[in-house]
């Protein structure tokens, strides 16, 4: 200390009368993390920036203030739903709480501008205390703008809050072009202070927040100097959830009906949400998830696009428990309170979204799932969503390298990511300093034994795939993702098709010629692959844009060529640079990936797979060369009984007569008969 201010030191004049009136209002009696240094920051008038975890306290940070304060605290909110949940809040607490919206009436907003002109002419007993509104309502309306400046030059706008203040930055995960604009707000209200909060604030975002809502340079909560914006960090990481990645089936039913396995195997009685990229996938789930449960899992929509009145009953319905799981866009949820949600399952295009929509479950204190769907097919769905976002590509990178790793603990990829720090040099993740490094514990890859790991030197596959490129962009052909695993495995007898201006025509490739034969991976296995030699650079999008949508390809990275132009022969000697991945083995021994709350687990188990094993019979006629016979196939299935092979991991043990011809490969698709 260099006699700065600290504070959170509790030697203020005004801390007697928060302690009171946040037992007296909230029946709080304690403060959390760093609620009380933000709370006396902003008593003493203090421009602010606050990065507090999901379930936080956050709220009180400005909501206690505004009641010891004169006038009305403004506050600015991104969603119809967090201050549809904030109102609801204050109101049961008796305080006196309004918002302007574009949805509401005219009457209904005169009435509330003509208290707030009351406010500020003197003329009113009862104080609006608090005022939300959106960042578009607060743009098109001058009106409202000029009777905040009557407001400010009467002493009665006590402070501006910006809530979810990442959507300031066109590099924080949910950019919104109308938050760009509340740079006036320093403009139009230069003595009121601004305080801006969020969960999910990088440095870079933090820096680019700052440079947007004109705010004065950070200086340190703990040591602050008499000028500059007061930053306070509390700890990100949240004991209680446990982060998971599932794998996730190819077909949109076999996703759903995984999910109502989970939900009424671990959480049968449970609050959840299920988040989902569009708004018509929200609609689909939410109706699959009662047909495939029977009607079991009560649900409701919520999007955009939604009626208001519609949201409002979905929200009072949820709030009071008669809607379990909400299937929803990222519309739903920014800062909507409810303790006892057990279980997220998420379909999240970035780590921010990830967590901050994670920081739904668990608010209680008590144990709760946060649960990624995941297959690599999804990355050029995702990456083609986020064209027009600043760094799309490198969220979508960053939430496809964190679903890859299958062995670093979920909580140290969150803290490095948000740190933007290998060394974890920051506490804005965890102010167990002692323990920063320190895995968590009970996340999928703290629990996934090691015995279960293959690591596999996968150079001469990469080799392959690398060399396939190649040849197909020599060619004129634009490669997916399906197009490329396909060729992989020589379907179609290697075809593709090439387009020469508005002409297609077709090709064929010679796949021993051009990359030494079949690539000896599964279909999944060369999914994955591909992605991780998109993360490391040796292949790289191109991105296209269509009439109706952006098509994504995959060319050559400016790492490849360490690769491809090495000879085979020197690929499968070993010799030169490796490249290696971890792999999940088959087991015929396997829990399920999820267990419910309070399974015992042993250390000592050393097979862990994603779902439980089930054994079929099958039966197919398999032609040979020397006449037809029944192969009779056990198949050890760790799924729930779907042997998309895409989606699954298996063992085959096959029970043939003498003379046998060859043997279908581990990639054979077999159907299933009941």
């Amino acid at each position: 200390m260099t006699g700065g201010i600290n504070y959170e030191d509790g030697n203020f004049v005004w801390l007697s009368s928060l302690r009171k009136k946040m037992w007296n209002v909230f029946g709080i009696e304690n403060f959390r993390l760093c609620q009380l240094g933000v709370c006396n920051a902003n008593m003493d008038g203090r421009d602010l920036v606050v990065v507090m975890p999901t379930g936080g306290g956050k709220s009180l940070t400005y909501q206690l203030p505004a009641l010891l304060t004169p006038g009305c605290t403004l506050v600015i909110s991104p969603l119809l739903s967090l201050i549809t949940d904030q109102i609801l809040h204050l109101r049961e607490h008796r305080i006196n709480a309004v918002a302007l919206t574009g949805s509401m009436s005219n009457a209904e907003r005169k009435a509330i501008e003509g208290q707030l002109k009351a406010l500020a002419s003197g003329s009113v007993q009862d104080e609006i205390k608090l005022c939300y509104v959106t960042p578009e309502k607060l743009e098109k309306s001058h009106y409202f703008q000029k009777i905040l400046q009557d407001l400010a030059k009467a002493g009665k706008l006590s402070r501006i809050v910006v809530d979810e203040a990442h959507c300031v930055s066109a590099m924080g995960h949910d950019f919104r072009p109308d938050y760009t604009k509340l740079y006036k707000l320093r403009l139009l209200l230069p003595s009121v202070p601004i305080m801006a909060l969020s969960a999910t604030c990088p440095p870079l975002v933090r820096e680019d927040l700052i440079k947007q809502l004109k705010l004065p340079p950070i200086v340190d909560g703990r040591n602050a100097e008499s000028e500059g914006t007061v930053f306070f960090s509390a700890p990100l990481y949240r004991k209680n959830l446990h982060y998971r990645i599932v794998p996730k089936p190819s077909r949109g039913a076999a996703v759903t009906k995984a999910m109502v396995d989970y939900i009424l195997e671990h959480h049968p009685n449970d609050t959840g949400i299920v988040y989902c990229l569009t708004k018509k996938d929200s609609e689909n789930v939410a109706r699959e998830l009662q047909e495939f449960s029977d009607n079991k899992i009560k649900t409701g929509i919520y999007h955009s696009e939604r009626a208001d009145s519609e949201k409002a009953k979905l929200h009072k319905d949820w709030r009071d428990g008669n809607i379990k799981v909400v299937c929803a866009t990222i519309a739903f949820g920014l800062g909507i309170d409810k303790g006892d949600v057990r279980f997220v399952l998420h379909h999240s295009k970035s780590l921010e979204g990830f967590y901050q929509e994670s920081g739904r479950a668990g608010r209680d204190g008590k144990d709760a799932d946060c649960i990624l769907y995941y297959r690599p097919q999804d990355a050029t769905k995702v990456l083609a969503m986020t064209t027009s976002d600043k760094l799309g590509q490198q969220k979508v990178h960053a939430v496809l390298e964190f679903a890859e790793d299958l062995i670093e603990c979920r909580k140290i990829q969150f803290a490095k990511y948000f740190s933007h720090s290998s060394s974890l040099s920051i506490s804005s993740w965890t102010t167990e300093d002692q323990d920063a490094l320190e895995r968590c514990g009970h996340c999928d890859n703290c629990t996934r034994p090691p015995s279960s790991m293959e690591n596999k030197d996968a150079s001469f596959q990469s080799w392959q795939l690398l060399k396939i490129v190649e040849h197909l962009h020599n060619n004129n052909c634009n490669v997916t993702l399906i197009l490329l695993v396909g060729l992989a495995k020589n379907a179609s007898q290697g075809a593709f098709e090439v387009t020469e201006g508005r002409a297609r025509r077709k090709e064929r490739m010679d796949l021993e010629k051009v990359a030494g034969g079949v690539v000896d991976l599964s279909k999944a296995n060369i999914e994955h692959l591909i992605v991780l030699l998109l993360l490391k650079g040796y292949l790289k999008e191109k991105f296209v844009a269509g009439p109706y949508s952006t098509n994504v390809y995959f060319i050559l990275g400016d790492a490849a060529p360490e690769f491809i132009y090495r000879r085979q022969e020197e690929i499968l000697e070993s010799r030169g640079r490796k490249f290696e991945m971890f792999l999940v083995k088959p087991t015929l021994k396997s829990r399920s990936s999820t267990r419910k709350k309070g399974d015992d687990h042993d250390d000592n188990e050393d097979e862990d797979p994603p779902r439980v094993a089930k054994r079929r019979k099958i039966t197919k006629k398999t032609p040979r060369k020397r006449g037809k016979k029944n192969l009779e196939v056990e198949e050890i299935i760790t799924s729930d009984g779907d042997s998309s092979e895409d989606e699954v991991s298996w063992m085959r043990r096959y029970i043939e007569e003498p003379e046998v011809g060859p043997q279908p490969s581990s990639d054979d698709i077999l159907e299933l008969s009941d």
